[in-house]
Order: structure tokens, then sequence, then C-alpha cells
């Protein structure tokens, strides 16, 4: 079975689309009285004792450089429940319009704002970032914190990304990609790959090299990649043990939320896959030239 085939053509993503399985785990984190704002990676330093130590720290990796602050218009495409948006509002004092294609994210990204103290300086919006419906030119920087993997048409993603950006304007992405390998994959990382993008709703993962050269394409300079993967791994393996600890104290889980089952068995894979060299996760950056 090649990877992107087999599972993933057993259901189609208007069958199992992705907005789906957020929409029920945004719903098991209200459940649960969860105060995350986010389920993403965080990237652990020398320095790093906690979780929520460690996703700060990748939300300050993404936009490293980036010069924000106050008159900076920020787009988070792939927002989930506002953890970047608020974070960046913050620490920055930036404005973000955040973009979801789970309505329900919508009003609890809305609601953390405010209690936050920054739904002045952020938005929430429902639609699809494969078509962003945005003016040209609105955005200084453009964010995807674990969500260009979602992007059905990557190439036709970036130009959309370069239409909305401003000249000298940053586009920065933060998430996994396949490996470059010059053998094919085993029969068993076939199927771990296959396994992840059905559980996870993903299209077939792109090598890093691939989505260099598509931006480049769509006609961003300055493209280039930072190997992060050492330090995403400690996180990975937290969120995978903190899963199956949360499956194993609530047992019916599974039957009473299977997004949550697909959520969990998804992680079980990524940990697995990045820790086997399957997977890098990297940082991403480009500009729109001036």
């Amino acid at each position: 079975m090649s990877h992107g085939q087999g599972d993933w053509s057993e259901g189609t993503e208007e069958e199992r689309p992705v907005s789906d399985l957020y929409a029920a785990l945004t719903d098991l984190m209200s459940m649960e009285g969860s105060e995350r704002l986010s389920i993403h990676r965080g990237l652990w330093g020398p320095d790093t004792t906690t979780d929520e130590e460690a996703l700060d720290r990748a939300k300050r990796t993404l936009v490293q450089g980036c010069r924000l602050g106050p008159g900076k218009h920020v787009l988070d495409a792939g927002c989930g429940v506002g953890g970047t948006a608020i974070f960046l509002a913050e620490t920055h004092g930036v404005r973000v319009t955040g973009l979801t294609n789970c309505e329900p994210q919508v009003a609890v990204a809305a609601r953390k704002a405010r209690e936050r103290g920054v739904g002045h300086l952020v938005e929430f919006k429902f639609g699809d970032f494969m078509d962003l419906p945005f003016p040209d030119a609105a955005f200084d920087i453009v964010l995807n914190h674990e969500s260009l993997c979602y992007a059905v048409d990557k190439p036709a993603y970036l130009r959309g990304v370069y239409r909305v950006l401003k000249p000298g304007g940053r586009w920065r992405s933060l998430d996994a990609d396949l490996a470059n390998r010059t053998e094919p994959l085993t029969e068993r990382l076939d199927a771990l790959l296959a396994a992840l993008e059905w559980n996870w709703r993903l299209p077939p993962y792109r090598a890093w090299r691939d989505v260099l050269s598509m931006a480049e394409e769509a006609g961003f300079t300055g493209v280039e990649a930072q190997d992060l993967t050492s330090e995403a791994l400690p996180s990975t393996d937290r969120i995978r043990r903190r899963y199956s600890l949360f499956s194993f104290l609530n047992p019916r889980i599974r039957d009473m939320n299977p997004a949550f089952q697909e959520a969990m068995d998804g992680s079980v894979c990524f940990a697995q896959g990045l820790s086997e060299g399957l997977f890098k996760y990297r940082l991403i950056s480009a500009t729109r030239p001036i």
C-alpha cells in the first residue's frame, strides 16, 4: 500500500471533513474544563521545564525575527481555539486575525481572547484557508502553526498567502514534513504514514524540499528551513503519553467521542514516525519581495 492511498481512499475529505474532527475535540476540551489554548507540540530547550513553557517557546520561535509590534497585522491561518493568536497579542501588542474552518472554535477563541484581555486586538473568522477571504496585501505576516499539513493543494495555498501579504511581508510555518529518503519506505513505515494521514484526516504529506520549491514557485524569496526535530521530540512523546493516560482513566471515551480515538491513534503514529526519522519538524520561512 502506498501512503496517501488505501485507508485515505476509504473516505473522502467531504465524507470525513477535518472540521468535524476538530469540532469534536473542541467539545471534549470544553467538557473537561481545559484551559489549554492549543494542542500543538512545544519546543524544548535546555531551560524548558513544563509543557506550557515549551508551547510558548514554539510560538516565540514561529515569529522570531518578524519584528512584531503595534500596527502590524498577522493572519493565523488555521488558528484553532486561538492559542497562538492570543499569545502574540499578549506579548507583542499586535493585531491578529485568526481563521479556522471549524465553526465552533470561533466562539471559543473569541471568549478566551476576551478573558485574557486582548479581545480588542484579536478577531476570529470562520472560513477555508484554501480560499483566503481577505483582500490583497492585507497582512504583514501569515502564520501556519501546525496547519500547513492540512492544505490539500499546497501550491495554490501558497499563492493565496503571497496574495494577501504586503510587499516585504513574511510567511512562517512550524510543522512536520516527510524526511528526505534515498530509498522507498518500508512496508511498516508506509503503513504508519497511511494510518497517521487517516486518523488526522490529512492529505498526503510532502517532503520539505517540495514545500520550499512550491514557495519559490509562488514568488517568495529567502525561502529556508530550520530542522527543530530534536526540540519537538520530547513534547511529541509527552502528548502521546497524555492521550494514553487519559484514555486509560476514561475507558468509555473512545465510544463517547470517536474523534478522541482518532486524535490519540494519530499522535501515537506521529510520535513513532518522528522518533524513527520518517518525519522532520521544521520552521519554514519566506518573504514576499518588495
